[in-house]
């Protein structure tokens, strides 16, 4: 039997991938931030299977993760070149995804669409859905924004117990999905801002780095919350020396402005794909 062209790469080896990625900034911004992100997560324990491969062992052919996040299928597919030939190549021919599923793309530049394209097309299986967004950026050498608490607030990592209403409140939300929340809080990556003893909003560092879930309950609106955690997650990364960045989808006038208020630039264009097999 031939052995499967995508290898398996520990995660005592991720920072060669990294550093074959570093030369790509800003496109490859996203692989970067993933690894440094799924390298703080397990250090909390929290190995639920993140998986990354490149193609024939060769961390210059790009990566192909998996990221099963319960009932969610994603495929994470990356590559430092434009030329994706020897990727595709592996893609075409590897075991190791199951392409009976329905699954995801996520925030794959252009070269990377036009690979999973082909693949789409030679395995018969049939594009849903392909989702446009804006990569935005806050300059790593930015100052620390300039913020204070209201009175009787606080800003602090969220708790379990807050699971199931930032789960119901997410309109992208999905069976399974009440687990992807659950593991974000046990690794540190979701805060809260509390007003008077109550979770008023929220912003959460997703599996991938990026910010996301944004949110600010009705009753809390209208009061300039959503920037404020916004600013105050921002300086948190910055203090770290960690990428502040956050997909915009097409669209999203609210969120488009607010990043541009901060002094967010727009860097790359990247797409979500979903696709599954032909009936």
């Amino acid at each position: 039997m031939c052995a499967d062209p995508l290898k398996l790469i520990p995660i005592e080896k991720w920072e060669e991938i990294k550093s074959a990625f570093k030369c790509d900034l800003p496109r490859s911004l996203s692989v970067i931030s993933v690894l440094e992100t799924q390298e703080y997560i397990n250090k909390f324990g929290l190995d639920y299977g993140f998986k990354v491969f490149c193609p024939f062992g060769d961390v210059n052919n790009g990566i192909v993760a998996l990221n099963v996040k319960s009932t969610y299928y994603e495929v994470i597919i990356q590559s430092p070149k434009d030329d994706t030939t020897v990727l595709c190549e592996a893609l075409r021919q590897t075991k190791l995804i199951d392409w009976t599923k329905n699954i995801e793309v996520p925030f794959a530049p252009q070269h990377i669409i036009a690979c999973v394209k082909k693949i789409i097309n030679e395995k018969n299986l049939k594009i849903d859905h392909i989702t446009m967004t804006e990569t935005f950026l806050l300059d790593t050498k930015s100052s620390p924004f300039d913020v204070s608490l209201p009175p009787a607030s606080s800003f602090e990592v969220l708790s379990l117990e807050y699971t199931k209403l930032i789960d119901a409140k997410w309109p992208h939300r999905y069976p399974g999905s009440e687990w992807y929340i659950d593991l974000l809080i046990k690794a540190k990556l979701g805060y809260g801002l509390f007003v008077n003893g109550e979770l008023a909003a929220w912003v959460f560092i997703k599996e991938m780095g990026a910010l996301g879930h944004l949110y600010t309950l009705e009753d809390h609106r209208r009061k300039g919350y959503g920037e404020l955690v916004l600013k105050l997650i921002s300086n948190w990364l910055l203090e770290k020396n960690k990428y502040v960045f956050a997909f915009c989808v097409d669209g999203n006038k609210n969120a488009y402005n607010l990043y541009k208020k901060l002094g967010f630039k727009s860097v790359v264009n990247v797409e979500w794909c979903t696709f599954t097999k032909l009936d």
